[in-house]
C-alpha cells in the first residue's frame, strides 16, 4: 500500500494531478472545482478523466480563490451531488486561505487537492502547503522553484486515497532513457544560460524548439488544444528522480533565498512608492514570482523585452497560456471576471537567486518609468 504523506514522482506535475483524480475514482459525470486563473494543463487533467472542470473566481489582492464567493455557484455552476473535488491553488507561492477552504470542502464532502506547483516551502497556519489537503501536486518544470527540466510529484495525505493509489501505479510507464538524457541536456543548458537579461530570449527559443520537436517542451501542441497527448501517463525516470531528491534535500536554502529576494523586491518597490502585496498573518509565502497589477501590461512587456528587463507575463488568461478557444477547456468567457481582469493586468518579478539587488533596482526603476499602477 502507498503510505500517506510520501512523494510519488511523475513525468510532469499535471500527470500527478491526473493520478490523484484517477485514484479518487473521479470520472464521467463528476465535477471538479478550481480557480478560473490557472494553467490549461490543470483543467486538461480533469477533462482527461471524463470529469468536468467548474471554474470559481479569485481575489485580485491575493490571486487565489475568493473564499467569500465559494457558495455562490451552488445549483447554478455546480451541483453538490456531482462535485467531487476542489483544487486550491497557491498562486505565485502565496498560500490560499486553507482554513476556509478546508471548512468548505468538509461541508460539501469534497476531496481537497492543493496545487502547490508554485509554492514549495510556503506555509499556512505554520503548516507547509501540500500537507493540509487530502492530496497535493507539485511541479519541477523549468520555471518552478526546484527544477528537473520537467517533472512533478503527488503527495497523498488521505489514508483511503493512499490505498487506492496502489492500484493505479502500473498505468504510469517510465520515460525512456533517450527522454531522460534529452532532459538532462536541456537542464544543463538552462542552468548555464539562465540569466535575468537573457530570460526573454531563452523562453522564446525553448518554446520554438519544443514546437519543432527538438526539445521536450512543457506543453505539447495537443495539450494547448486541450487534447490528450500520446504517452501522457508517465512516471519519473530515475535520473530525474535523483536530481529531484538532491534538490529537495537542499530546499530550505532555496526557501530562504526566495524569501530574501522577495523582501528586497518589496522594500525596493515600497521605497519607490509602488504597491506591495499584503498577506494575512497565517500566510507565509515563498514567492516563485512577485506579482504586480498595472494598467498597461502589453506596453510594459514590450519595453521590457527591448531593454532586457526580466518580467514575467503569466498568467496571460484564466486558462494560461491560451488567449482564445477557452471553451476547449470548459471555460466560458465571463465566468470569472476578476480572473480575466487580473490576466490582462498582471506582470511579475522573479525571485530566482540570480536576481541580484542591482537587477531588482534596475527592474523597479524601469517600472517607475513605464508602468501605470491603479
Amino acid at each position: 500500500m502507498t503510505e500517506p504523506g510520501i512523494m510519488i514522482p511523475f513525468f510532469k506535475g499535471r500527470v500527478a494531478l491526473h493520478a490523484i483524480l484517477t485514484a479518487a475514482g473521479i470520472g464521467p459525470g463528476d465535477q471538479v472545482l478550481l480557480p478560473g486563473y490557472t494553467c490549461v494543463v490543470v483543467p486538461n487533467a480533469i477533462n482527461y478523466t471524463g470529469a468536468k472542470p467548474v471554474y470559481l473566481d479569485i481575489e485580485a489582492r491575493n490571486f487565489n480563490l475568493d473564499c467569500d464567493r465559494l457558495e455562490e455557484g451552488i445549483g447554478r455552476q455546480w451541483s453538490p451531488e456531482r462535485a467531487k473535488a476542489l483544487i486550491a491553488q497557491h498562486t505565485y507561492g502565496i498560500p490560499a486561505d486553507m482554513d476556509r477552504l478546508m471548512d468548505f470542502a468538509r461541508k460539501h464532502n469534497l476531496l481537497l487537492i492543493e496545487d502547490s506547483c508554485h509554492a514549495i516551502g510556503a506555509r499556512w497556519s505554520d503548516r507547509e502547503v501540500g500537507s493540509l489537503g487530502d492530496a497535493a501536486f507539485f511541479s519541477s518544470q523549468w520555471s518552478k522553484p526546484v527544477t528537473t527540466g520537467l517533472g512533478g510529484w503527488a503527495r497523498i495525505n488521505n489514508l483511503e486515497l493512499a490505498k487506492a493509489f496502489s492500484g493505479i501505479k502500473e498505468r504510469y510507464t517510465q520515460p525512456s532513457m533517450v527522454e531522460a538524457l534529452v532532459l538532462e541536456m536541456q537542464h544543463l543548458a538552462f542552468t548555464a544560460l539562465n540569466r535575468p537579461r537573457l530570460y526573454g530570449s531563452i523562453q522564446s527559443t525553448y518554446r520554438r524548439l519544443g514546437q519543432l520537436g527538438l526539445a521536450i517542451g512543457s506543453s505539447s501542441s495537443a495539450e494547448l488544444a486541450c487534447e490528450l497527448p500520446r504517452e501522457y501517463e508517465k512516471g519519473m525516470h530515475p535520473l530525474q528522480l535523483r536530481r529531484l531528491n538532491n534538490l529537495l534535500s537542499r530546499v530550505a536554502s532555496m526557501v530562504r533565498t526566495r524569501q530574501e529576494k522577495a523582501k528586497t523586491i518589496e522594500d525596493t518597490l515600497a521605497g519607490a512608492g509602488m504597491p506591495t502585496i499584503k498577506t494575512p498573518s497565517a500566510c507565509i509565502p515563498v514567492y516563485l514570482r512577485y506579482p504586480l497589477l498595472i494598467r498597461n501590461k502589453e506596453q510594459v512587456l514590450a519595453a521590457a523585452r527591448r531593454e532586457r528587463i526580466h518580467l514575467g507575463d503569466w498568467f496571460l488568461s484564466p486558462i494560461h497560456p491560451n488567449l482564445e478557444s477557452w471553451e476547449l477547456a470548459g471555460y466560458t468567457a465571463g465566468t470569472c471576471p476578476v480572473g480575466e481582469d487580473v490576466s490582462r493586468r498582471v506582470i511579475n518579478i522573479s525571485t530566482d537567486a540570480r536576481m541580484s539587488e542591482a537587477e531588482v533596482q534596475r527592474t523597479v526603476s524601469f517600472l517607475a518609468d513605464h508602468a501605470i499602477f491603479d
